[in-house]
């Protein structure tokens, strides 16, 4: 892949985990921070598209010394944390079908734990580990998060609600009653984040039906008056395949998913934990061939 037109300054979308962010989830490798940080200096805008919450992902954005739209939840929150001249804009599960999904009975009793969050707050019944850490819980900055249990204390819209199943016969029934809501709700495991182990297989996400990163990069392209044709993207799960599949310039990260790269437009020579991302970025902003 090689870029044309290397005048042009472009819109450059980025996601987190496996991706801009090496394995352990806290750092940035620094050839892909010193590539992203050229590239914002040299006038191109860079935005994060991340599945993570606003408190989990703005260290990194201030790291890489951004002044861009955020987007998080996968596109179910998009804001402006710094200049604020952005009307946020928040795509959420109405607190009607929240409700009605927690209290139907077969659901009820089929999880081990649920999660709710809105843009910011967030509330789990049972303090868990794997939750915290999977979710960015214990990474609050302003928002709020709470050990209690949702069904006593939520009120209002989610963006979103995870349901922890007890037992994999007991997800197949979980998912038949969510068929029921499928006009209103997207349905996605962990597997989609590129999470395999046991908790992952029996954790079910649910987000706004119409959420998701192809999604916000129409409306990003268009806030920053790019042609889509003339956007870069990275990614390296099945969260990022409206993404990649809607560039100009999508591409896969080494370490992705397969299905993600036989989609993709390019593949980055080196994983995340080796700056894969700034590694490719700046060879094809600098015109060459990879």
């Amino acid at each position: 892949m090689q870029l044309q037109h290397l005048s042009k300054k472009r819109l450059i979308l980025i996601d987190l985990d496996g991706t801009t962010l090496m394995s352990n989830g806290e750092e940035i490798h620094q050839l892909t921070k010193d590539a992203l940080i050229k590239a914002k200096d040299q006038g191109h805008e860079v935005c994060i598209i991340t599945g993570r919450p606003h408190r989990a992902s703005i260290r990194f954005y201030n790291e890489l010394g951004l002044k861009t739209l955020l987007t998080n939840f996968d596109g179910a929150h998009i804001h402006d944390p710094i200049t604020k001249k952005f009307k946020r804009i928040v795509f959420p599960i109405s607190e009607e079908i929240v409700t009605e999904i927690m209290n139907h009975p077969k659901i009820k009793s089929s999880i081990s734990n649920i999660l709710v969050e809105s843009y910011n707050k967030a509330m789990v019944r049972e303090r868990d580990e794997f939750v915290e850490n999977f979710f960015h819980l214990d990474d609050v900055a302003d928002d709020e998060y709470k050990v209690i249990d949702p069904y006593e204390h939520w009120e209002g819209a989610a963006t979103n609600v995870v349901l922890f199943i007890d037992t994999e016969d007991n997800k197949d029934e979980v998912l038949r009653v969510l068929e029921k809501f499928k006009n209103t709700i997207k349905i996605q495991s962990g597997n989609v984040y590129g999470n395999l182990s046991k908790n992952s297989k029996l954790m079910v996400t649910l987000t706004n039906k119409i959420v998701n990163k192809g999604f916000v990069t129409d409306i990003l392209a268009q806030y920053y008056n790019k042609d889509i044709r003339d956007v870069i993207a990275f990614g390296d799960q099945m969260n990022d395949y409206e993404m990649i599949q809607k560039v100009g310039y999508g591409v896969a990260m080494k370490n992705g998913n397969d299905e993600l790269k036989n989609i993709a437009d390019g593949i980055t020579n080196l994983t995340n934990n080796e700056g894969g991302v700034g590694e490719y970025l700046d060879k094809l902003l600098n015109g060459l061939e990879v």
